[in-house]
């Protein structure tokens, strides 16, 4: 087994945009092919289902000290005490860094699949050998120190404006001022037991130990796990995520899914080499096979759509738009379009006081002693 490439140099973890679909090119990236990334909104069993086969759930959220677990009791270790075999078949890592909360997640996830629909490149396969045995801090150290794991996050992170030849770019932060949010992440895997069925666990990353909260049957030759192992987490997803919405914390919810291009290829040549085979048509492949692709040109186009936003996004524009100014400077209009641009700035916010005042003139006095400034219930406070 060889050990995992560390970097050569500390490199920092820039923020990424929340694109399911930047999540899945990191995926592959790493080397884990034969999923891809989905959000989730509503929570449902229609949502669940319509999504795939599901092999993880990740609720993502920005982390702050007094935590959003109050309320909600933390369930008694399960199976993970009852089989001590399961220790070794659960990746738990704790979130040792505050950077890169979502690919620490996914890659969490990644580890703890256990179905040949995934499949692992080389460097991968190593490094999950690699950790197998290891504690959750270090753990999380290794997913830190990985450079393929590092590199696959900088392949689709938030790149910097490049500064401009010229010195206009926009100029580095200094030392503490720039304030990222913290994020922290909770994962939900189902794990297979000695007797077959199928034990759910919560992956708190600031936890000691995976969390069991429950059990489903599972067939032993299925290939993906039953939808209904999510029926497990649904109740306790939707508790962190009111309590998050009533604070107005930002979250979100991910999927680790079925790769739905590559899952209806595969039926798709399926249907075709069974009816080749067989040299007749049964009674409703022609609708399935209709069905597939306009399955698989759904997907396409979403696939395209994705590629195109994802690049706009990530593009350095900055060049571009100092060349143009530069450009407006030299042809004697760039002053103008600045005060023309100051003016209109003016105008706005004379206009906006003007419906402030309106807005504060339309209003009726609250009478003296009855909530007003000068009232009892709004007198000072001093004895």
């Amino acid at each position: 087994m060889a050990r995992p490439r560390l970097p050569a140099v500390e490199v920092p973890w820039p923020p990424m945009d929340g694109d399911p679909y930047l999540y899945t090119q990191m995926l592959h990236t790493m080397g884990a092919t034969g999923v891809q990334v989905e959000e989730l909104y509503t929570l449902t069993m229609d949502e669940f289902e319509s999504v795939g086969p599901i092999f993880g759930i990740v609720f993502l959220y920005k982390w702050r000290p007094d935590e959003l677990r109050d309320g909600l009791p933390l369930p008694d270790p399960g199976p993970v005490n009852e089989h001590p075999e399961l220790i070794h078949d659960i990746f738990f890592a704790n979130q040792v860094i505050n950077a890169a909360a979502a690919t620490q997640a996914l890659t969490t996830i990644v580890l703890n699949i256990q179905s040949n629909t995934l499949k692992l490149g080389a460097e991968m396969a190593d490094f999950k050998d690699f950790v197998k045995h290891l504690d959750p801090p270090l753990s999380g150290l290794a997913i830190h120190n990985a450079a393929f794991i590092r590199d696959a996050h900088l392949s689709v992170a938030r790149r910097p404006p490049s500064p401009a030849a010229d010195g206009l770019g926009p100029p580095p932060p200094r030392p503490g001022e720039v304030d990222e949010d913290v994020y922290h992440y909770i994962t939900w895997v189902p794990i297979r037991t000695p007797s077959g069925t199928l034990a759910v666990y919560e992956l708190d990353a600031l936890q000691d130990t995976p969390l069991y909260i429950g059990e489903v049957a599972a067939s032993p030759t299925a290939k993906v796990p039953p939808i209904e192992w999510v029926t497990v987490v649904a109740d306790r997803l939707r508790g962190y995520v009111q309590v998050n919405a009533e604070a107005e914390i930002k979250y979100r919810t991910l999927a680790v899914v079925d790769h739905r291009i590559m899952r209806e290829v595969a039926a798709l040549e399926h249907l075709r080499a069974r009816v080749e085979e067989e040299g007749v048509t049964r009674p409703g492949d022609e609708a399935e096979e209709t069905r597939l692709m306009n399955v698989l040109t759904a997907e396409d186009e979403r696939l395209s759509r994705w590629t195109a936003e994802s690049a706009r996004r990530r593009h350095d524009y900055m060049p571009f738009l100092v060349e143009t100014l530069k450009l407006l400077a030299s042809k004697g209009e760039l002053t103008a379009l600045i005060d023309a641009a100051r003016e209109q700035k003016r105008a706005t916010a004379k206009a906006a006081a003007k419906a402030a005042k309106a807005a504060r003139g339309g209003k009726s006095k609250t009478p003296k002693g009855d909530g007003g400034r000068d009232g009892a219930a709004g007198g000072s406070s001093h004895g």
